[in-house]
């Protein structure tokens, strides 16, 4: 009878339920498997039997084999997957307190993920690179012990799973400061007198934005137009443009009309939601952010109060 052994020193009851999973799909093929357990030491082995009358034909020798990788694999990137990237953070970035390393090992989750909804394909695509290698290694061999498997044979994996941990951890920083920055911006705002009632922020597309009052006028303040004459020659992006306007205004509150921008994350609005906190309103339509009106703005230093 072909037999194939699976050894492991943590995770075993994952394993054998990962096995079991697949060998009833097997079994609707026609094909029984008997799983075995013993231990030698720290490590746990199953052995995985095919039972029957056909056990020693080629067929259902590669069944066996390609129905284990398949739950070896989902068990390493399922399972495991999260513990590797733990595990290399803790060697990489210990200097980093528990929780910043829990935060660093959810960003490097997302990294891995890519986009959105794409955790699916994304997992899918390391899962199917790693089945591969464990049917090219199982072709040869009928005995596997995980770990070594994954340290030694599963090396670009590894090394995908580290370059995904250095860009979380770049992530992480930026967005660390990003944060600072946005505290140090709040206190700066609640500790001075504010200096005009009430501004609405129109938000259009490409980062262009208008400054204007109630009644829709061009925002007229000479504390703003000293600041436009200190940076209109200056390299600064629209964002920052628009929030060090805000805070020289100090608005008491503030409507910020979104209508001009396209769907979808709005780091702008974000970062007035940030600084300005309880002062801010969205507005979700009305004559002043009006598509006609909005489609007016223009990205210029000039549209803060001409």
């Amino acid at each position: 009878m072909h037999a194939i052994t699976i050894g492991t020193a943590a995770g075993i009851d994952e394993i054998r339920q990962r096995l079991d999973d697949e060998f009833r799909l097997l079994e609707e093929e026609g094909v029984r498997v008997r799983i075995g357990q013993s231990h030698r030491g720290h490590f746990a082995f199953l052995d995985c039997e095919i039972d029957g009358g056909d056990a020693r034909s080629s067929r259902t020798d590669a069944l066996l084999r390609h129905y284990v990788a398949s739950a070896l694999s989902d068990v390493i990137v399922e399972k495991w997957e999260r513990d590797l990237i733990r595990k290399i953070i803790r060697g990489s970035y210990s200097y980093f307190s528990r929780d910043e390393q829990d935060l660093i090992a959810d960003y490097t989750g997302r990294t891995l993920r890519g986009n959105g909804d794409s955790h699916h394909g994304y997992a899918v695509n390391r899962k199917s690179k790693i089945l591969h290698r464990l049917r090219d290694y199982l072709d040869t061999a009928d005995e596997l012990v995980l770990e070594g498997f994954v340290n030694f044979r599963l090396r670009d994996y590894i090394e995908e799973l580290e370059d995904a941990v250095d860009r979380a951890v770049d992530e992480f920083l930026m967005e660390r400061e990003y944060r600072e920055f946005i505290r140090l911006l709040r206190h700066f705002v609640e500790i001075q007198e504010p200096r005009i009632a009430h501004v609405h922020v129109l938000l259009g597309p490409e980062g262009s934005f208008r400054l204007v009052d109630d009644d829709g006028g061009a925002i007229r303040s000479e504390a703003l137009e000293e600041f436009v004459v200190e940076m209109v020659e200056s390299e600064v992006n629209y964002e920052d443009l628009l929030i060090s306007a805000l805070i020289t205004l100090a608005p008491r509150t503030l409507t910020v009309h979104r209508t001009g921008r396209p769907p979808g994350r709005d780091e702008a609005w974000e970062t007035i939601l940030g600084v300005f906190g309880d002062r801010t309103v969205e507005c979700e339509g009305c004559a002043i952010c009006s598509p006609a009106r909005a489609g007016t703005c223009e990205p210029s230093p000039a549209s803060l109060h001409h």
